[in-house]
């Protein structure tokens, strides 16, 4: 790897270690490009805050800390700033407006809800609800077709335990979407990390058949996670498996439109 876009810092509630100790854990891999996507500030109603993101009063902190990095290190990495973004139809208008008043270089996507996250249940809780992976791609597929995501961060997050059929043909349908999206999909290297229910086989494999971009994502949560040359080695040799072509960088989708 020579990129990773999915780097995350102390004020999502659940990663640790400073801002330039992911930098220069980043340089000793060799990385050239380290991209900022912290989990977004998201504008609820009723004062309902999300306990694994930022606040909006953080971002400005959150921007500041990566321009002085940017300046510290210029010459040896790249450091975009980025947002780790749900789609939640009710507001995400009003978030892009909101963003769009900060230097923000990209969004991902990272559909950890569906609905709108207070009034539906986290997409990576184990299911047989058909309606739920229903939710779950047409969202992402909305968000896709915003034109305003550089590429989708765990695409295999859903966590479906019931027919084999109905899971293949609705999933399959994002993959294709996505293609024709030209957004990547990214292998989640936390997820080899922690043993999760991610990366998921059967979703590689329809979509190396759909013919998807791919990309590899560190999803760091610590500085050290950069830095792990055998959780790479397992996810090139998943994208080896399934033929896919895994991509060294993405162009970065500007939000600023």
């Amino acid at each position: 790897m020579i990129a990773n876009y999915n780097t995350h810092t102390h004020r999502c509630n659940h990663a640790i270690g400073r801002e330039e100790d992911y930098v220069q854990e980043a340089l000793k891999a060799g990385f050239e490009i380290l991209g900022w996507a912290d989990h977004t500030p998201y504008l609820f109603p009723g004062g309902y805050y999300s306990h694994f993101r930022m606040r909006p009063v953080q971002l400005p902190g959150y921007v500041q800390t990566i321009q002085e990095l940017q300046r510290k290190y210029a010459g040896q990495i790249e450091m975009p700033i980025g947002l780790e973004t749900e789609y939640y139809p009710k507001h995400f208008g009003n978030l892009v407006e909101f963003l769009r008043d900060h230097p923000i270089d990209y969004l991902i996507l990272g559909q950890h809800f569906i609905g709108n996250e207070y009034d539906a249940p986290y997409s990576g809780l184990v299911t047989d609800d058909k309606d739920v992976v229903r939710q779950y791609c047409r969202q992402s597929m909305e968000a896709m077709n915003t034109g305003l995501f550089t590429y989708f961060a765990h695409p295999d997050l859903i966590h479906y335990a019931g027919d084999w059929r109905f899971y293949q043909e609705t999933v399959r349908t994002m993959c294709a979407e996505a293609k024709n999206c030209g957004i990547p999909l990214e292998i989640n290297l936390l997820g080899i990390r922690e043993g999760r229910h991610y990366p998921n086989r059967y979703f590689w494999e329809m979509a190396a058949e759909e013919g998807c971009q791919v990309i590899l994502g560190c999803d760091a949560h610590s500085p050290q996670a950069l830095n792990r040359p055998e959780v790479e080695a397992k996810a090139l040799a998943l994208a080896k498996e399934f033929d896919l072509k895994v991509l060294e960088t993405v162009p970065l989708r500007s939000i600023h439109k």
